[in-house]
């Protein structure tokens, strides 16, 4: 791909020349709270800015809060309608992570829909005509098994994967044929495919393959070959408890390098998938993509790395390498000039080797203070004073990995033991300073892990700005909390379209609110475009963002309840995507309370009329007993009205009355001679009806909107209260 390097930049530099700067977006289905999904986001967020192209971020994780209020899938869906030109010029799609919400078909035909917008998948699922970056699970598998194979001499083995996952099939028979190629048995009832991810089914399995070997002492198995790092962890929970310990009675392995690999009572062997480097690859695939439209399909796959932890029965390689031999350095020495000029050419040259990535000039400022500290026993230490100011220098401008400067203090130290080996104070001397750099190392680490605590405080906090954005009475008062806390939580910069009336779909929109504010003499934004009207979101003004700085946004759509707001964009400065989604639950959450009062309401497009209202409860006669009741057929009527997007719910609908369930129900059929179910489906039915005749909603939106269960339970309750299907009414209707 790197070949290409200089073709992108040039088509990529004429574009943003002719004022039309390539954008290009992503969507998926996962946990972006994970490392693994903040490693596919930073790798097409940092390939768009070595590219200097635009990218928007769509993607969405299932399940951020247990608060989330609606169909997850009829929501994300509507994130489709963003996933189109001129608002997008190409667009890196997950597929295979929709199948977890929908069948397989519906997907391909929901991204085959977006033709033809160039995509490139990076999931494991093929889309007709469309190019893929994968994974080379062949190759994997065959590092796992060589490395068992050939430096524990394993074979008896044991097999666990996930059965809904291809991409787990296919290691399964990429372990089939290991076996083969390396003259193993394959043993009976030793291949377990999960049903799901839960403990209860895996414990099942495990259960299973301990009915059928004795897993103590490796006597009968000596390693379990897993799928998935998730899969190991808890395969390996189960086994505790029945005493059987990784990997001293039998060894595990993973797949993924997921956090599960490393927060395991044992650190896990695995695969890394470099997923950064997944996200990257899709962007130049992509960026082809638009460059030549009739480029042929192309599936890459990527190699993967194994990771070497404690549970195949190995140490990490840091702390083998710490406890590496001197004797070939002294030898190596020891054959050369003992010049001190000789033995700096000795030492650049190893320095070349293992640190390839440090300048010559710090290669140079290292060795004259190794020899500095040779030199004068009493000294501060400059060696250590050198590795200071590389720690700080690389902490502020890179990731800190202590394992790389763990092995650098290794390399230093039998790089410098051979020339003090035979005058003890010198050896000491060198020794402690050695001790002061590991020291210094473990000290980075835990600033390192308080600031990686700082999202999570960030987010501990969520209580007190959420009363913030509750304490928010009108429009304005939520844009002065929401710009508050947008610089609380590090998000640079923010684009917000309202909707000029709540619907169950996008309704023509205009911008509400940026932050900062845009100055025209700062960002050449023209004022009018905050009165500009958005008839359709793709159309959404490319011009409000400044055209002389790309932008990486994540696009959040503001809903409550299946009734949208709008949607913002907002500027991508921290990975942790967990943030912005709370910005979105807290800015749809304030806007449903407040939007009322500002002017717009659903209930002149959808809302059921006080005809439709008297038909179902007609106006009750005045009695003494009428009179003498607690609630009334208005207040009954007004609640469930109010209720339509919720289940029946006739214990907390009795609560809110501060009455008994069984008064409440007695009370209803008097008054409306209907059970509170019955009216209250009678009552969603009619306002399905409503929403049925604006011609733009499909049933699975207004199910979701009415809170059904599912499309086909709400087309059954349509069907037993008019006699005919939603779509059979329209169609008698028209």
């Amino acid at each position: 791909m790197n070949t290409n390097f200089a073709k992108r930049r040039a088509f990529l530099a004429a574009r943003k020349n002719e004022g039309r700067r390539v954008t290009i977006g992503f969507t998926g289905v996962a946990d972006l709270r994970s490392f693994i999904g903040q490693e596919y986001i930073g790798g097409m967020v940092k390939a768009a800015e070595d590219y200097d192209i635009n990218f928007i971020n769509m993607g969405s994780a299932k399940n951020y809060s247990v608060f989330e209020d609606s169909d997850f899938t009829s929501y994300y869906m509507k994130n489709f309608a963003f996933m189109k030109s001129p608002l997008l010029d190409g667009l890196v799609t997950w597929a295979s992570s929709l199948t977890l919400f929908m069948d397989t078909e519906r997907v391909i035909k929901t991204f085959m829909d977006l033709r033809p917008l160039p995509m490139v998948d990076i999931g494991g699922l093929d889309l007709p005509g469309i190019s893929s970056v994968r994974v080379d699970n062949d190759t994997a598998i065959d590092e796992i098994m060589s490395h068992l194979i050939t430096e524990h001499h394993y074979s008896k083995m044991a097999f666990i994967g996930y059965g809904n996952s291809n991409p787990s099939k296919r290691r399964l028979e990429s372990f089939k044929r290991a076996l083969q190629a390396n003259n193993l048995p394959l043993l009976p009832d030793s291949i377990y495919m999960s049903k799901t991810f839960s403990m209860a089914h895996i414990t099942e399995l495990v259960n299973e393959l301990c009915s059928h070997y004795d897993l103590h002492d490796k006597k009968e198995i000596e390693v379990i070959i897993t799928t998935s790092d998730i899969l190991a962890a808890e395969v390996m929970e189960q086994l505790e408890k029945r005493s059987i310990f990784v990997p001293k009675d039998v060894a595990i392995t993973g797949y993924n390098n997921w956090y599960e690999g490393i927060s395991a009572r044992c650190p896990m062997t695995t695969i890394s998938l470099d997923s950064f480097k997944r996200g990257y690859t899709a962007v130049e695939l992509l960026i082809d993509t638009i460059m030549q439209p009739n480029l042929p399909v192309q599936n890459i796959l990527l190699p993967t790395s194994l990771i070497v932890r404690q549970s195949c029965g190995c140490l990490e390689q840091p702390i083998m390498n710490a406890g590496a031999p001197v004797s070939e350095m002294i030898a190596e020495q020891e054959n050369s000039c003992q010049s001190e000029e000789a033995l700096r050419t000795v030492f650049f040259s190893h320095f070349n080797k293992f640190s390839s990535w440090l300048s010559e000039s710090e290669i140079n400022e290292c060795i004259n203070s190794i020899f500095l500290d040779i030199y004068d026993e009493n000294s501060a230490g400059s060696l250590l004073s050198w590795f200071r100011d590389l720690l700080q220098t690389v902490r502020k401008d890179k990731h800190f990995d202590g394992d790389v400067f763990e092995d650098i203090i290794t390399q230093i130290r039998l790089l410098t033991l051979p020339l003090v080996q035979e005058n003890t104070t010198s050896l000491i001397h060198m020794e402690n300073i050695f001790h002061q750099m590991r020291a210094l190392v473990s000290v980075y680490l835990k600033y390192e892990i308080a600031q990686t605590r700082e999202n999570p405080y960030r987010m501990n906090n969520i209580s007190r700005i959420a009363i913030h954005f509750d304490e928010a009475k009108s429009v304005e008062e939520v844009f002065s909390v929401l710009r508050m806390q947008l610089g609380e939580m590090g998000i640079p910069w923010t684009v917000l379209a309202l909707c000029d009336q709540i619907s169950y779909g996008f309704s023509s929109s205009h911008i509400a609110f940026t932050f900062p504010e845009p100055l025209e003499e700062k960002t050449g934004v023209c004022g009018d475009l905050l009165t500009q009207k958005i008839h359709d979101v793709v159309q959404f003004p490319k011009e409000f963002f400044s055209q002389d700085k790309r932008y990486s946004v994540m696009l959040e759509v503001l809903q409550h309840g299946g009734r949208f707001f709008g949607y913002a964009f907002l500027g991508i400065k921290t990975l942790n995507m967990a943030i912005y989604d709370v910005i979105r639950m807290l800015l749809s959450n304030a806007l449903d309370s407040v939007y009322p009062k500002y002017g717009q309401n659903d209930e002149k497009a959808y809302a059921i009329t006080q005809s439709q209202l008297k038909m179902l409860i007609p106006d009750a006669p005045q009695t003494d007993q009428t009179k003498r009741a607690r609630i009334s057929v208005e207040q009954i009527g007004l609640y469930l009205t109010k209720h339509l997007n919720e289940m029946t719910d006739v214990q907390k609908m009795a609560d809110d009355f501060m009455v008994s369930k069984s008064y409440l129900s007695k009370k209803t059929k008097e008054l409306t001679g209907l059970s509170v179910q019955t009216l209250h489906e009678k009552l969603k039915v009619e306002q399905a009806k409503n929403m049925l005749q604006l011609e733009s909603f499909e049933l699975s939106e207004i199910a979701a909107a009415l809170g059904f269960k599912n499309q086909n339970y709400f087309s059954n309750v349509f069907k037993k209260n008019t006699g005919m299907s939603p779509k059979n009414w329209l169609k008698r209707r028209s």
